[in-house]
């Protein structure tokens, strides 16, 4: 067992570190003195040492309650909106079938009844697995968070169970036919929208997002952020035909017209009743016809903004 000093903004602070059983445990850098940070080691090893020798005599730290409430907190810190709202109903439907439960309690078995009841419940409304898996993937999430925050020596109950199995659906792509006549019914700024994703593959928070600034030369800069805080990530495509009379000031959004995602595309889809399709679909459609036009994968890949290759043959699953 051992502490250590660290310098920080607020001066030096102090953290420790110990191994028990081939498990390595520490702290925050927060104490403020070596014996500080001594004492709560000293603490923190009886505490485990304890629960190793005699569990049942530990009682529990959590309840599920309070492990969905910190993991919540993290999520809605860490993670997108829609995101964080699934996460929330996903947890309304544990606690429901489980109760507000000792987190240690819960086992593999209770997690396989509530996925299997759910996946029985979807198949007789004639709707695949997805949820499920969305669910178990969720539950993992929680479990793990909630043995790291707390020390806690338990297994993540959802550990072994395997995702249920779906019908793979290919993407569908609006004929361009459709597509000219959503397009017809469109004002100037929601063709505008439509056609800069159609010659972009951009996402719509990309869109949404590009201004001024990002257009140089014949090139544009497309921007993108995997999760809530992390960092904005860029890519460079050539210039959409789009943008050919387009002037921008260098902080002046293109499509400032909007906050979040524009809901006129599906109302226009659904007036003209076409098969649905939305924004996501002309992300599809680009994908494909730069595949269609001998574009080498690693290309579209770069373009699309995808980190993994297998991701981008899910898109081109149509071909």
């Amino acid at each position: 067992m051992a502490q250590y000093p660290r310098k920080l903004k607020e001066g030096i602070r102090y953290w420790y570190k110990f191994s028990y059983q081939g498990k390595t445990f520490h702290s925050k850098c927060i104490y403020h003195t070596k014996i500080e940070a001594r004492k709560a080691e000293n603490k923190h090893f009886d505490e485990v040492s304890k629960r190793a020798r005699d569990p049942d005599s530990v009682q529990s730290s959590i309840t599920l309650l309070e492990a969905i409430n910190a993991r919540l907190d993290y999520v809605k810190t860490k993670k997108s909106l829609s995101y964080y709202k699934d996460n929330k109903r996903y947890y309304k439907v544990i606690l429901e079938a489980l109760g507000n439960t000792p987190i240690e309690s819960v086992k593999r078995a209770d997690i396989e009844d509530l996925l299997l009841e759910t996946s029985q419940e979807l198949q007789d409304l004639g709707k695949d697995n997805y949820v499920v898996n969305a669910m178990l993937a969720v539950y993992k999430a929680l479990f793990n968070h909630a043995i790291s925050k707390h020390d806690l020596s338990i297994k993540n109950p959802c550990i072994g169970i395997k995702q249920f199995s779906v019908e793979k659906r290919l993407k569908y792509i609006p004929k361009d036919e459709d597509i000219e006549a959503v397009k017809k019914i469109c004002d100037k700024r929601q063709r505008l929208l439509i056609d800069f994703i159609m010659e972009t593959g951009a996402r719509i928070s990309e869109a949404l997002r590009f201004k001024g600034k990002d257009i140089i030369g014949n090139e544009i800069v497309l921007y993108t952020r995997k999760s809530k805080n992390s960092n904005l990530v860029p890519r460079k495509l050539p210039k959409p035909l789009c943008l050919k009379y387009i002037v921008l000031k260098s902080d002046e959004k293109l499509f400032g017209d909007w906050k979040e995602q524009p809901k006129f595309l599906e109302r226009k889809v659904r007036q003209l009743k076409q098969k649905p399709w939305g924004f996501h679909n002309l992300r599809h459609r680009y994908a494909s016809l730069l595949s269609k036009h001998g574009v080498p994968l690693y290309d579209i890949m770069s373009k699309l903004g995808h980190q993994n290759l297998s991701t981008t043959q899910i898109y081109l699953q149509m071909l």
